[in-house]
């Protein structure tokens, strides 16, 4: 699992990749984040994708707005560079197994 902390790394790591990619926004000051995190690393070593969790701590980061993330954590599918899929967390609630499950059930064809 990749663990990008900045823009530019995601540019190159996520954006431009070769083979599609699903990401976690997430930060470290959100209590939700830190408990879904473990989850989200549990979901990666179960699946054969490629998947990076994408660190947002900063407000001031670029990625907030260009992926319009509202709420952290929030998952996505990236294929070529585009957000093809997401989830995005409940504020004040974050995101449970059952979103998690609907969210994995709809990668399985995208990612097969």
């Amino acid at each position: 699992m990749l663990q990008v902390r900045n823009p530019d790394a995601f540019q190159e790591s996520v954006v431009q990749a070769a083979e599609p990619t699903v990401v976690m926004f997430w930060a470290t000051w959100c209590p939700f984040c830190r408990r879904f995190k473990q989850e989200f690393e549990k979901l990666a070593a179960a699946r054969p994708w490629r998947f990076a969790a994408v660190y947002l701590d900063d407000e001031d980061n670029p990625l907030w707005e260009d992926y319009a993330v509202d709420v952290v954590p929030t998952l996505a599918l990236f294929r070529g560079g585009k957000v093809v899929d997401r989830l995005d967390g409940i504020l004040g609630y974050g995101i449970d197994q059952k979103m998690v499950d609907e969210f994995v059930r709809r990668l399985q064809p995208e990612l097969a």
